[in-house]
């Protein structure tokens, strides 16, 4: 074969190639989920003197960059409005939104920051962050599982609270025996590419 015919064959598979290459890169492209939709929840329970109480926020607000191949770069911040707390009672939501809970009119609101991400398991993630809510912050290490809804990726969090190390339920409300330590907590969102 001629040298002038092997140019002419080299040109069409050198593009021919590149353009594979940069349709494998293309979908070889790790998908990051930042888009939070609408409907974020936080759920709370709580126990006192035995009995069952649940609550959740009414105001929800959380910025994500979840990649899952890229851990590293992946973050999340939840914050919710104490003031919309809502329990069932207006008398419990007045209290829980007084100084001796959430007090929300010195600390409008509790977020969680997230420091760091580490894999758990398929669909699972360990996230650490820092808490804060009445003015006080403390690390808080949450698991995270994670499930495909459509295009979408529903992202959920159950985990304990320990109230006192906040400072939820001064006064009388600070006896363990009057309302449990542990406040278990529900965070759902689901985040789209």
């Amino acid at each position: 074969m001629s040298d002038f015919a092997c140019r002419r064959l080299a040109r069409p598979l050198a593009v021919s190639l590149a353009a594979f290459a940069l349709a494998a890169g293309a979908q070889a492209a790790p998908v990051v989920y930042a888009q939070v939709q609408p409907g974020a929840q936080v759920d709370f329970q709580a126990t006192q003197m035995g009995v069952n109480m649940k609550g959740h926020f009414g105001t929800v607000h959380a910025q994500v960059h979840f990649a899952p191949q890229e851990l590293q770069s992946s973050s999340v911040q939840v914050t919710v409005d104490a003031a919309s707390v809502d329990a069932g009672s207006s008398q419990t939501d007045q209290l829980l939104r007084g100084a001796d809970w959430l007090d929300a009119k010195a600390d409008p609101q509790a977020r969680f920051v997230s420091t760091r991400w580490s894999a758990a398991g398929p669909g699972r993630y360990w996230v650490d962050g820092n808490f804060t809510v009445r003015g006080a912050t403390h690390a808080l290490r949450v698991l995270v599982s994670t499930h495909a809804q459509g295009k979408a990726l529903a992202m959920d969090a159950d985990f304990k609270l320990q109230r006192t190390a906040w400072g939820l339920g001064s006064g009388s409300w600070a006896d363990t025996s009057v309302v449990a330590a542990d406040i278990p907590v529900q965070v759902h969102l689901v985040v789209a590419p």
